[in-house]
């Protein structure tokens, strides 16, 4: 494995932030195995890597099957994607911790893919023992185990399918860890990830495993071109901070219960005009006229098509959110007999 040293440009990140990287930001294009190391540092800026084929034959079957989804990012860029492994609350959209949809949706895949987690951490050890130590410990103090990709300090990661991504810092992750990135091509020309601050790109061929620091260093993927039966996957796997939250999995399965209950009942109060939401503190709040008394916030009022059709025929409004099943029968044969 060939070392290489670099010395960090002093870059204006704006030039290069949210735009598609291009080969005239770099010199130095990276193609067999490697350390970059940071002269002035002496930090390890990247550890690039070939897997033996026979590792990673069954893996790449499996990330070639997977149900990809289209997503648009934050710098609006769509995506082909998948998340593996844990994901933590939302305030708003999901307020527990869980495992991904993919977990749910193509278990025995996830499984292969999960457990090459276990295998990448063994190289991530051999390769940069300094930082992987670290990654471990603070896996192991802030994480519950149940909620880490076995053998491994990870707890989530992200399957890019054909996508170019422009320049970018990553978000969400422990500090002064790294990320761990297995690439999947054929028939692809291109498709390299540059770092501009150093002058220098990563091949990213077919079969490779690339170490670095996303959170502090930009990078981004070049365009490529792809021919018949051609595709360019990459697989990161990472430790999301927030996962620190997450607490035992009966805990958080007792908490989705609660949450789901207490929204619904919120809800049929909102319907009734006994609570309303704001959408600036993003809370419930008791009815006090048009403004929030928190941020002074006018309330979206919003009436619901089944307020509209209760009025039309007559039904008291305190029967709205009762399953249909539990109404009296005449309010029943009314709704029944409902044209719309």
């Amino acid at each position: 494995m060939k070392t290489y040293y670099v010395t960090p440009l002093d870059l204006n990140y704006k030039d290069y932030i949210k735009r598609p990287a291009h080969p005239k930001d770099y010199t130095n294009l990276i193609k067999g195995d490697a350390i970059v190391i940071d002269s002035s540092t002496n930090e390890i800026v990247v550890v690039y890597m070939k897997l033996p084929e026979k590792e990673i034959k069954l893996l790449r079957e499996v990330v070639k099957r997977v149900h990809y989804q289209k997503t648009r990012r934050t710098s609006g860029l769509s995506t082909d994607s998948r998340i593996f492994g844990y994901m933590p609350r939302e305030t708003i959209r999901k307020d527990y911790c869980s495992s991904s949809a993919l977990v749910r949706d193509q278990p025995k895949y996830h499984a292969i893919i999960a457990n090459f987690g276990a295998r990448l951490a063994q190289y991530y050890q051999q390769l940069a023992p300094e930082v992987y130590t670290e990654h471990k410990k603070i896996a192991d103090e802030k994480i519950l185990p149940e909620w880490r990709i076995k053998g491994s300090p990870f707890t989530s990661g992200i399957i890019n399918k054909n996508t170019q991504l422009n320049y970018h810092f990553d978000t969400g992750n422990f500090r002064d860890v790294y990320s761990n990135m297995i690439a999947f091509k054929n028939q692809c020309e291109g498709g390299y990830l540059a770092f501009p601050m150093y002058d220098m790109a990563l091949e990213i061929g077919d079969g490779t495993i690339a170490f670095f620091n996303g959170q502090k260093h930009l990078h981004g993927v070049t365009p490529f071109t792809k021919g018949v039966g051609g595709y360019r996957f990459t697989l990161v796997y990472y430790t999301l901070q927030q996962m620190w939250k997450c607490d035992p999995v009966d805990e958080e399965v007792a908490r989705i219960r609660d949450r789901k209950t207490n929204r619904e009942k919120n809800r049929v109060k909102y319907l009734k005009g006994e609570l309303n939401f704001c959408q600036k503190c993003m809370t419930w709040t008791e009815p006090s006229g048009d403004m929030c008394t928190k941020c002074n916030l006018k309330y979206r009022k919003k009436k619901s098509f089944n307020e509209d059709i209760f009025t039309e025929l007559g039904i008291d409004h305190k029967y709205i959110g009762v399953p249909f099943t539990s109404l009296p029968l005449d309010i029943q044969k009314k709704l029944n007999n409902y044209k719309r």
